[in-house]
């Protein structure tokens, strides 16, 4: 049943209570469905194989007490006609099945315990039909917080069972053959069950087990998608729990925010739902500033040809008059740094995001790099998000369009600036080169979203609310495609930039 969980582990990674999960799944009855239509084939194959113990007992019979045994007990040819998969609230998933039918094939012997010792031997067939199977099945977490599945109960009652026997004194075997039946009917239940709670406990945990709790996204940056409470299982929909949170690796520290309240589950027509808070975005952006990377050195180089301004006091001669008086004709620099993390807000209607930073302008006289002034500057903008496949891997990821900046002048070695007369340079520079290079280092990677083996969206719809993505997918999934692991996706060289 490796395989037939892959659903499963695929929500349960998509899952924590903290107070609130930055990232939440639930996995529908539909979803439910085409685990069972992938999984129970699977089961099946694996039930046509087992093993059964060997059986061992005495009867009384017309010529005394016998002691007999059965052995070599294999079991073939299992079908399972009609199998669900359902929710039980409040306890976890049952797997039910009905109308199971199969063969056992095996060896008896026979030998009376007085004197004269009286035996046979030979084979039998038993024939098993109008079973019932019942596995209830609990999802958790452990202390790491990886998720892990077991068994609560087994029941694979058997409505109608019959043996025939062949061989030396098989006649005679058949005298008591109902009180062998019994002994076999039990071993048989209890074997299937040994098997297919195995198979899940087992198994199915191995599989789990290779999920990624923690997703490299850069050399300093991870994140974290852990269990952080367990399932909950409604009626018509198992819901999970994840933290959802950047950390920093070299020095890992308490984001300063926590994710808020999502919505209660609402139906969905599709297999999957995935929540994914606006939380996951500024814990990102918060590790960033943390690490100390949101900076960027804008040289010409890195300009359009095209621009009608280029870093050289000669263009900022009617926006900074007092620059190009000080500094004719000579090149500049831009060093822009964030000075706070930066906020990304979801709604309804629209992607919010809002970048608090610095510009200082240098200017290049003879090799010596000169300080002229600092601009305080809050950029503005907006976000598309969108999903795309990269090999096996959903990759959720944004792309920023620029809207406007608020500037101040925070700092001048050059005497009075009249800000106002720089929104239009500044605009220009945020929209063809600062906004850009964000989109190519931060925006277009994305983060992979967790999932096993094989399995990924199909058509993918998604939806925005109140500081949450919502994305409703039906899964398909293909056995024969592996995964080699984590890739880091990595951007584009910072600079120059292809604008």
């Amino acid at each position: 049943m490796v395989r037939a969980t892959f659903l499963l582990a695929f929500a349960l990674f998509c899952s924590v209570s903290a107070p609130n999960p930055g990232f939440r799944t639930e996995i529908t009855q539909k979803g439910l469905d085409y685990v069972r239509q992938i999984g129970i084939p699977i089961l099946e194959e694996k039930l046509k194989s087992i093993d059964i113990p060997k059986v061992t007992g005495e009867a009384d019979s017309p010529i005394g007490t016998v002691s007999y045994y059965a052995e070599n007990l294999v079991g073939s040819h299992l079908v399972i006609p009609s199998s669900a998969l359902t929710v039980v609230p409040n306890v976890g998933l049952e797997i039910a099945a009905k109308e199971i039918s199969m063969l056992v094939t095996g060896k008896w012997h026979y030998r009376r315990n007085g004197w004269p010792h009286i035996e046979g031997t030979g084979t039998f067939d038993v024939t098993v039909s109008d079973v019932s199977l019942s596995i209830i099945v609990i999802v958790g977490a452990d202390a790491s917080g990886q998720p892990n599945v077991s068994s609560k109960s087994c029941e694979f009652n058997i409505g109608h069972m019959s043996i025939d026997f062949h061989g030396t004194g098989s006649w005679f075997y058949n005298l008591f053959s109902n009180v062998i039946s019994n002994d076999v009917k039990g071993v048989i239940e209890k074997s299937v069950c040994n098997l297919a709670t195995k198979e899940i406990s087992v198994e199915a945990n191995a599989a789990l087990s290779t999920l990624p709790i923690v997703e490299k996204v850069s050399s300093f940056s991870e994140i974290n998608f852990e269990l952080i409470s367990a399932p909950v299982f409604n009626e018509s929909y198992l819901q999970t729990f994840h933290k959802g949170e950047f950390l920093y690796v070299p020095h890992p520290v308490q984001v300063p925010y926590q994710p808020t309240s999502l919505p209660p589950a609402s139906p969905s027509s599709r297999m999957m739902t995935i929540w994914l808070t606006d939380y996951i975005a500024n814990s990102a952006g918060f590790v960033y500033q943390d690490a100390n990377v949101l900076h960027l050195n804008v040289t010409q180089n890195m300009l359009p040809s095209n621009l009608p301004i280029q870093l050289n006091t000669s263009s900022f001669k009617y926006f900074l008059p007092t620059l190009y008086e000080k500094y004719p004709n000579l090149p500049m620099q831009l060093f822009v740094n964030a000075t706070a993390p930066p906020y990304l807000n979801i709604s309804k209607s629209s992607v919010n995001l809002t970048f608090p930073g610095e510009v200082t302008v240098f200017v290049a006289d003879n090799g010596i790099i000169i300080n002229t002034f600092t601009l305080g500057i809050i950029m503005h903008g907006t976000v598309h998000i969108a999903l795309r496949q990269n090999g096996t891997k959903e990759i959720i990821y944004g792309n920023a369009t620029y809207l406007k900046s608020d500037i101040t002048l925070l700092h001048s070695n050059i005497g009075h600036i009249d800000v106002t007369k720089l929104e239009s340079a500044v605009n220009a520079l945020c929209l063809l080169v600062a906004v850009p290079y964000l989109n190519v280092k931060y925006g277009a990677p994305g983060i992979q979203i967790p999932s096993i083996d094989g399995a990924s969206f199909v058509d993918p719809v998604i939806t925005q609310g109140q500081d949450y993505v919502r994305i409703d997918t039906d899964i398909h999934y293909d056995s024969s495609l592996k995964k080699s692991g984590f890739v880091q996706l990595k951007s584009s060289e910072e600079s120059p930039l292809d604008i």
